[in-house]
């Protein structure tokens, strides 16, 4: 009978499959996920229809057998709700004591079909939610056999006891499978298998590298304080922290020494890891059954391999689990960190003091960032660059004096790799644009020396190779968050719109999903000449276009203002470069040879070999704000932008050291559905050439409507016989207000006209967006029941078939 009802469940699960199908006609959908969900959904239900055998067996009513079925199998659904109850009710509290609530909480989540069933759904199948569901199945089967034996036994003599034997032998086994259960979940939680593409439950090649180059005489010891219990938000970037913590020392052997701390607020133990390791807890929001609380945890990790010491005090919820803890291993384990020199500009990314507001700024947090890896130091221009940096970042360099620009152009040609950081407007400082003048260090009212004034950046740029229009911002249509409702100047680089968004050719951007960059400029390649080589690593699509700085931007005597009303936008039908890799030889040099006596040959020259200069070109500053952190941190509207992966790829890729280039790219990929998105993209384009179509007939009409006037105008100026004198009274004599009226006449009805076209392009194009997403969800409501009902036919007509075989034909009608 199990097998039976399971069969009809699997077969039932089967015809879903239609939904694979759909999915696989609209985008790329995982299918690891998809196999592992499925198979998730599999041991739910056979899970859930052993429960319900049991109910069947308790009565013979079938009304009676449904109800109870109900209410059983709603016991492993709703149990997280009784912990959340039990950790959220004060009363309980009170008789339970404030530390037992949230323990229940942690053993009734476990126990929900809702938690097992997470991993299943993210592409891992673990062996705890197997053994999980498998324990209960064994359970209920074994329960389900002790009902249907009661039938020889009950209301017998013995009846009493062979109650009591059965009680005691279920217990016994629901205990014991209860045990295993837990043990394989406290101790064997790393053995999963992950079946998504993207392997991200599983070590990465780069990982097991580091681990495998670990030394066995110097251990690295890694120490994790936790809290027992944490918000249901940090429920997963605990499990996945300490499941990681254990594969790597299971990985590594001795070369690992891990200990796993649990930590109560004011213990011995919480107080040795706020003394040893600055590690204390952190206040987060938590929401609980729609009440909101703040709850101090316990979640950071401490790493030491002789006197070196690397502390993460706190895993937020976006921070990369994997590629922080790899990172810490390889840089205490003794690893060399390589040194990144960042220029000292007006964009001031170390922080320093503020004259104008009198007070001191704080690193940029992508500084804090790199400290993490690199050795940081901090680099002044006003002298020859220090060749010792393997890389050097220069924020701004349009800030920089003539002197300084210099002194980088003498860098890069001598083949020091280079990070420029390129942006028409700053919107971080927006008095450090190219085109604003350097403000005195008294501030805006002056009161200190007046500063050396911006120096001349197309040398470098020439020798670069490229072109970098400084009055230039770059727009663009795509916003695959609409919710958002962005400026068009906020630009969107992603995977949605296909094209050539990231150059999957160069480490720095592959496998990268989506960038923000705002307010930016763009960059392109000189024509003509010998320059490098220039390499697109960031680009729109074609449905965007540019606005010159002073389209965009207020300004008046006192500086920039704010930004000028909403501004009209006609597409260039052109992609725009954001970033760049820019290598190749430098400009030949050609010094005089010296003969014996010192003195220069007149005619005699020696060619240098030139250096190979290697710079990566971004047409963007505020794309590595603190903003960026903070949205990632937040992750409003689920955003998961790589503006911090690329920069950081960017410096790993200029200084050698790439090993962490892949670790650092790996999440989940996101999947979209790509063909409703091209025929969108495709309705958008009607769109936008309706609406350039009707700005140019207006424009147009404009043009004759002025020309009218200025015909009357000039047929009065051609009037014989009259002086000049009289003609200009008599130009002055039109009456303003027939001249008013006429041109109000036609911008009232030409405007009109517009606005009328343009709102019946932006109805079209919704109606045909809305056309098709109605015509896939008709195709995915109607598909799934065709198998069964074409399933159903065929077995019809067969059995119809073998009805009549052997009938007499007499008796047939």
């Amino acid at each position: 009978k199990y097998l039976a009802a399971v069969g009809i469940f699997t077969v039932a699960l089967l015809f879903s499959l239609s939904h694979v199908v759909v999915l696989r006609w609209l985008g790329n959908p995982d299918p690891g996920v998809l196999f592992s969900t499925y198979l998730g959904y599999w041991l739910m239900g056979a899970m859930l229809i052993s429960i319900g055998m049991v109910a069947s067996l308790l009565s013979s009513n079938a009304t009676v057998a449904f109800i109870l079925g109900g209410l059983f199998t709603s016991i492993p659904v709703f149990t997280g709700l009784i912990g959340s109850f039990l950790a959220s009710s004060n009363t309980i509290a009170r008789l339970l004591g404030s530390t037992t609530g949230p323990k229940l909480q942690q053993i009734f989540d476990g126990l929900s079909i809702t938690e097992q069933f997470r991993e299943f759904g993210k592409g891992v199948v673990t062996l705890s939610g197997t053994v999980y569901f498998g324990a209960v199945i064994v359970a209920m089967i074994y329960l389900t056999m002790v009902l249907l034996g009661r039938r020889h036994w009950a209301g017998g003599r013995e009846s009493g006891s062979r109650w009591g034997h059965s009680i005691v032998r279920f217990a016994a086994i629901a205990i014991t499978l209860g045990c295993i259960t837990t043990l394989v979940t406290r101790y064997a939680n790393w053995m999963r298998w992950d079946a998504s593409v993207e392997q991200l439950s599983s070590l990465s090649a780069e990982t097991r590298s580091v681990l495998k180059k670990l030394k066995a005489d110097r251990p690295v010891v890694i120490q994790a304080y936790y809290s027992p219990e944490v918000p249901r938000e940090y429920v997963t970037v605990k499990s996945d922290l300490l499941g990681k913590l254990r594969e790597y020392a299971a990985n590594a052997g001795d070369k690992i020494r891990l200990n796993l701390v649990e930590v109560e607020r004011f213990s011995p133990a919480a107080r040795a890891a706020e003394k040893r390791f600055g590690i204390a807890p952190r206040p987060v929001l938590s929401m609980e059954e729609g009440r909101q609380s703040v709850e101090e945890l316990y979640l950071g990790v401490a790493f030491t391999s002789g006197l070196e010491e690397v502390v993460i005090p706190f895993f937020d919820k976006d921070l990369p689990v994997e590629y922080e803890l790899t990172r810490s291993i390889r840089v205490v384990s003794g690893a060399n960190r390589k040194k990144v020199g960042i220029v000292n500009t007006d964009a001031k990314m170390l922080g320093g003091f503020e004259f104008g507001s009198m007070d001191r700024n704080s690193e940029w947090a992508f500084v804090t960032e790199l400290k993490k890896q690199y050795d940081v130091t901090s680099v002044s221009a006003d002298t020859e660059l220090p060749r010792d940096t393997q890389v050097l970042i220069v924020p701004q360099p349009s800030s920089m004096t003539q002197r300084q620009i210099e002194n980088l152009t003498k860098y890069v040609k001598s083949g020091g790799p280079a990070l420029l950081l390129l942006d028409p407007f700053p919107n971080i400082d927006p008095t450090i644009s190219p085109l604003e003048p350097r403000v005195s260090p008294g501030g805006p009212f002056g009161g200190g020396p007046q500063p050396e004034q911006k120096g001349d950046l197309a040398p470098l740029l020439d020798m670069l190779g490229i072109d970098w229009p400084q009055t230039e911002i770059v727009w663009n249509d795509y916003n695959p968050h609409p919710k958002l409702n962005l400026p068009r100047e906020v630009v969107f680089v992603g995977r949605g719109r296909g094209g050539d968004a990231f150059n999957d050719k160069q480490p720095v951007s592959s496998g990268l999903q989506e960038i923000v960059m705002i307010l930016g400029g763009f960059l392109r390649p000189k024509s003509g000449g010998d320059h490098p080589n220039f390499i697109p690593l960031l680009q729109t699509d074609a449905s965007g276009g540019t606005h010159s700085w002073t389209d965009v931007v207020n300004r008046n005597v006192m500086g920039i203002s704010g930004f000028k009303p909403p501004r009209r936008y006609f597409p260039s039908n052109q992609a725009y470069s954001l970033a760049a890799l820019i290598e190749g030889p430098a400009p030949r040099e050609i010094k005089p040879e010296e003969n014996k006596n010192g003195k220069d040959k007149a005619k005699s020259e020696a060619i240098v070999k030139p250096a190979e200069m290697r710079v990566i070109a971004v047409a963007d500053l505020d794309m590595i704000s603190d903003e960026f952190f903070r949205l990632r941190r937040s992750r409003v509207e689920n955003l998961e932008l790589d503006n911090v992966t690329f920069m950081l790829n960017c410096v790993d890729v200029l200084a050698g050291d790439d090993q962490f280039v892949s670790l650092r790219k790996r999440r989940a990929q996101h999947r979209t559905l790509t063909a409703l998105e091209q025929r969108t993209k495709v309705f958008e384009a009607e769109r936008l050439k309706k609406e350039k179509e009707a700005e140019d007939e207006a424009v147009e009409s404009l043009a004759k409507a002025q020309k009218r006037i200025d015909e009357k105008v000039e047929e009065v100026r051609k009037q014989p016989g009259v002086d000049d004198r009289t003609r200009e009274l008599m130009i002055d004599q039109i009456p303003a207000d027939e001249k008013r009226k006429l041109e109000n006449e036609f911008k009232v009805d030409i405007e009109d006209k517009k606005r009328r076209e343009i709102e019946d392009a932006k109805a079209d194009a919704e109606q045909a967006i809305r056309r098709k997403q109605n015509e896939v969800k008709t195709l995915s409501v109607a598909l799934p029941p065709l198998f069964p009902l074409a399933l159903g036919l065929l077995v019809f007509g067969v059995r119809a078939g073998r009805e009549n075989q052997g009938a007499n034909p007499l008796r047939l009608r």
